[in-house]
């Protein structure tokens, strides 16, 4: 049993080794040649030198053609998650898609296969940590620290996406449930929302708040825990603010929100056509403030400093503001047998966390509708929704 645990220690929850180990670039060169030449120049009915995925004909419907101009490049993104990418595919496309490259074969235009969705049926997914046998895990690995540290995300993970962002709340008993779990173990919301809003929407004194992907955290009611990341760079934020607000006013269905640090420009009721106009204004608006930069997430694009803090840093350093205040040993070394981050996410952002949690150093859950495949992200177990977290969390108020 010992020799089995320690092997755990080393490897995460999962036992089949990193999904990442062989992930795949989001940007693929078709030929080491310049431009294309003849293709893609923007004349009518010409094939765009990026390429673009176009449904096959009637004698080959079950397959999809991918058109790359000689000398030119695509970008694709694995999943179907807002990006600034202009088109999307499978990693089994893309997997199928690099060996026809490497052959030779494939020529202007490549065929993906349909086939890569059986080929995804067959791939192992995450386990849902409401299972037994990971529930039994999860205990064993909390037997080795004093305590669990919940690092929680809000939309989609503790309360549900609606269409209309302002409208976002925790469903009725949620806080009452956060107020137990934070009476018995330190506990975060981690969120790309302004902290004020989360303060107001959650209002439980014993919590820690991390804002805008982490630019702010603030401590639980009481305390004098207020950080401040990148404050210099919150004029730039402001000045980003008017300007997406005075472009983007014409487009239909664009929600711009002020998460202080963060612009947020929701494009959840943005029509498809009207998206590219979208991302021209953002992009057009990186080119004039080089200090910020640009991050996607499901259904909003993000304008914020280009600095290299994110969830996972503003995690690892909520953790040591809780050993602290808990007395507890919080050094780098000694903090594993302290608190066991548990972090619990649905968006883009979140893979940061996952990231810095995998090889035992916490839990890292996603939530997704469905198991997701194991190469699909950084998390080594799935919920379903928030309802399934708030029943995942309540197993730990009589721990």
């Amino acid at each position: 049993g010992g020799e089995e645990e320690e092997e755990e220690e080393e490897g995460g929850l999962l036992a089949d080794g990193d999904p990442h180990a062989e992930e795949l670039a989001k940007h693929f060169i078709a030929s080491s040649s310049g431009a294309a030449a003849g293709r893609g120049g923007g004349g009518a009915g010409e094939a765009p030198v990026l390429g673009g995925l176009a449904g096959g004909d009637e004698e080959d419907a079950g397959s999809q053609l991918l058109a790359v101009g000689a000398g030119g490049c695509f970008t694709a993104t694995l999943g179907n998650r807002s990006t600034q990418a202009r088109y999307y595919t499978s990693q089994a496309d893309v997997t199928a898609l690099l060996s026809r490259l490497a052959s030779g074969g494939g020529g202007d235009e490549v065929a993906l296969a349909a086939g890569g969705a059986a080929d995804e049926a067959a791939e192992p997914r995450l386990p849902n940590a409401m299972e037994r046998a990971q529930l039994l895990r999860i205990q064993s690995r909390l037997k080795r620290c004093l305590t669990p540290a919940f690092c929680l995300d809000y939309d989609g993970t503790l309360a549900p996406i609606v269409t209309n962002p302002a409208a976002a709340r925790l469903p009725d008993g949620v806080a009452a449930l956060l107020q137990q779990l934070s009476d018995r173990h330190p506990t975060a919301i981690v969120s790309g929302r302004a902290v004020e809003k989360l303060q107001a929407w959650v209002d439980v004194p014993g919590v820690y708040y991390a804002g805008s992907h982490g630019f702010e955290i603030r401590g639980p009611n009481g305390s004098q825990l207020n950080y401040t990341v990148a404050a210099q760079l919150l004029p730039e934020v402001r000045r980003a603010l008017e300007v997406l607000h005075a472009k983007l006013a014409p487009i239909p269905g664009v929600q711009i929100e002020d998460n202080k640090f963060v612009a947020s420009v929701h494009t959840r009721n943005v029509s498809a056509a009207d998206l590219p106009a979208v991302d021209a204004v953002v992009n057009g608006l990186l080119e004039e403030q080089p200090l910020l930069t640009r991050t996607a997430g499901i259904h909003v694009i993000e304008v914020r400093p280009q600095i290299h803090w994110h969830k996972g840093k503003a995690m690892g350093w909520l953790i040591k503001c809780m050993c602290e205040m808990l007395g507890l040993p919080s050094g780098a070394d000694s903090r594993k047998a302290t608190a066991m981050p548990i972090f619990i996410g649905d968006d883009v952002s979140d893979e940061d966390a996952f990231a810095e949690l995998r090889g035992g150093r916490g839990i890292p859950i996603v939530v997704r509708a469905e198991a997701p495949l194991r190469r699909s992200t950084a998390a080594e177990l799935w919920l379903r929704d928030p309802q399934q977290v708030a029943e995942f969390l309540a197993m730990f108020l009589n721990s």
